[in-house]
């Protein structure tokens, strides 16, 4: 079975939420922090690539201007 929840370094240690606030033309350097807390979660090419451990694009979320999205099951 799937995991349908993301972890790592993507969810704030903080305040425990997924939500990054990640500029538009955010670089593998750009420093992002949570947008809930505003604490600093990590560069973006690390983010990025933890994301993608994770399922990235192809598993249970999407990743689109900063949102992170839980994908709907085929057929459900």
């Amino acid at each position: 079975m799937v995991e349908e929840f993301l972890d790592h370094k993507i969810e704030c240690p903080f305040c425990r939420t997924i939500r990054l606030r990640i500029p538009k033309n955010a670089g593998p350097e750009t420093r992002i922090v949570c947008d809930d807390c505003g604490r600093f979660l990590g560069l973006w090419g690390e983010l990025e690539a933890d994301f993608d451990l994770q399922g990235g694009q192809h598993g249970v979320f999407s990743l689109s201007e900063g949102r992170i999205k839980r994908l709907n099951e085929k057929g459900a």
